[in-house]
């Protein structure tokens, strides 16, 4: 479960339902294409650092095929809710720069730093590409533009591959590819930018105190 949560982690508003692959291919290089690469994943950056707050309905497509769907939440910098629909009984909190999963049919939580997670690069005061999170791969298609990251301090760990449609420039898929090369699809829609929010969404209320299942505060 917590693969699947972390691939949630950094989830964003896309576009629509999951579009077809397309066949990728490198951008030119050498000289001309490190630059024409340098300008997408500024591109991407700016279209990422744009998202202020929002909440969104997402679909979640596991590597074995599996749906599930739920509700987004984000507020930057530093705060996200996650909760899955019935019958799932999950919910994610990143909140005070910790990140809280609870599962209540397990009656499981776990914590941890915000900075040890994919969070860290979604929900920071910048998106930034070049540090900890790491563009390593730039591909073109004729309708698509790939951009495959992944943790520089854990290179082996997997990746995460965004998808942008070209025109117009938005996040059309995102693919997340885990240590043991399975792949998880995140699709958010019904968006809805600068929604008014509580900010009480993002207080994690640990139910051994307040006498419930779930954690979540109504």
């Amino acid at each position: 479960m917590r693969r699947v949560l972390l691939a949630l982690a950094l989830s964003v508003p896309l576009a629509g339902a999951l579009a077809p692959a397309v066949a990728l291919t490198p951008a030119p290089a050498p000289l001309a294409g490190e630059e024409r690469q340098a300008a997408w994943v500024e591109r991407a950056r700016s279209w990422l650092e744009g998202l202020g707050r929002f909440r969104a309905r997402f679909t979640q497509i596991g590597p074995d095929g599996a749906v599930a769907t739920g509700t987004l939440w984000v507020w930057r910098p530093g705060r996200m809710r996650i909760e899955y629909d019935p019958p799932a009984q999950v919910l994610m909190v990143a909140t005070d720069w910790r990140l809280v999963f609870h599962d209540a049919a397990s009656g499981q939580t776990n914590v941890l730093p915000l900075s040890e997670t994919p969070l860290a690069f979604l929900l920071g005061e910048r998106i930034e590409l070049d540090g900890r999170v790491r563009v390593v791969r730039v591909e073109e298609g004729p309708a698509e533009v790939a951009l495959t990251v992944e943790d520089a301090e854990r290179p082996g760990a997997g990746s995460i591959t965004l998808i942008f449609a070209r025109e117009p420039f938005r996040l059309a898929r995102w693919e997340v590819v885990d240590a043991q090369g399975l792949t998880t699809v995140v699709l958010v829609d019904s968006i809805e930018p600068e929604a008014p929010m509580d900010r009480q969404l993002f207080v994690w209320h640990d139910p051994r105190l307040w006498g419930d299942t779930t954690g979540i505060d109504r």
